[in-house]
């Protein structure tokens, strides 16, 4: 599950179980019910937070989004979504303008920009949308294209301090992978660089070495996977492995 579908499932299955216990209590006699009353308001305070410190990332039809916060974006999972729901905070984006034009003779033609990475301030901020320059002309998504411009509102319309640039890609194949791109641009320490989204990934080098040899033969990524999973283990504290065997004991078995 995605990051931020795993985010929302939580907040409603919270919401989920405060229903049912608000009716365990209307079920109560009324000095049963003014004991849990204390526990019921001091949780409703609690989950208030959660849905005001959110950032709603609006979608422009527009707006082509490749990566999210160094993470690769699923197409199909924007696929007919409005918008994102962010924690307030730090954020970086990439992504591409894709736009229709017409030109003179009234063709449509399509416009595709080159990659540009954006990175802004939500904290204290509801939402976020794209505001983008007139692109109806060749001449006019050139000149876009050579000095990249755009402008991120607030739900008020109120411009959002951002970072603009191009992310130049070093590859020089046909696919292009955004994500190791993004990663090279945040190591370079360029302008719209952010430093904690620069080892987010990890060479496959990286991960073998210093990793003891499994005891039975399995396929090569079968093998990376499971090296992969040591790894990560191994670099997080006491109570981040407690969490994740938690999680281990409470998944079914394959």
């Amino acid at each position: 599950m995605h990051p931020i579908q795993k985010y929302e499932c939580e907040n409603r299955l919270y919401v989920y179980k405060l229903i049912n216990k608000l009716k365990c209590e209307l079920a109560m006699s009324p000095q049963e019910r003014a004991m849990k009353c204390g526990w019921t308001v001091f949780i409703i305070t609690c989950l208030i937070p959660v849905n005001v410190l959110a950032t709603s990332l609006r979608l422009s039809g527009d707006i082509d989004l490749l990566v999210l916060d160094g993470k690769k974006v699923s197409s199909s999972l924007l696929r007919g979504a409005e918008s994102i729901e962010l924690e307030n905070g730090v954020h970086q984006v990439v992504f591409r303008v894709e736009k229709n034009m017409e030109p003179g003779n009234h063709e449509s033609r399509l416009f595709i920009s080159v990659p540009l990475i954006a990175t802004f301030d939500t904290q204290r901020i509801s939402q976020v949308n794209f505001n983008l320059p007139p692109i109806d002309t060749q001449k006019a998504a050139e000149a876009f294209n050579a000095t990249p411009h755009l402008a991120l509102l607030d739900g008020n319309a109120t411009p959002i301090p951002v970072k603009l640039d191009i992310l130049e890609i070093s590859a020089n194949g046909k696919i292009i992978d955004y994500e190791r791109e993004t990663e090279h641009y945040n190591k370079a320490g360029k302008y719209a660089s952010l430093p904690k989204f620069a080892t987010m990934m990890a060479d496959d080098s990286t991960l073998l070495s210093g990793v003891s040899e499994l005891d039975s033969p399995q396929t090569q990524s079968q093998t990376l996977t499971e090296q992969r999973l040591r790894f990560w283990y191994q670099q997080a504290d006491p109570q981040t492995r407690d969490r994740f065997m938690q999680w281990i004991k409470q998944q079914p078995p394959s």
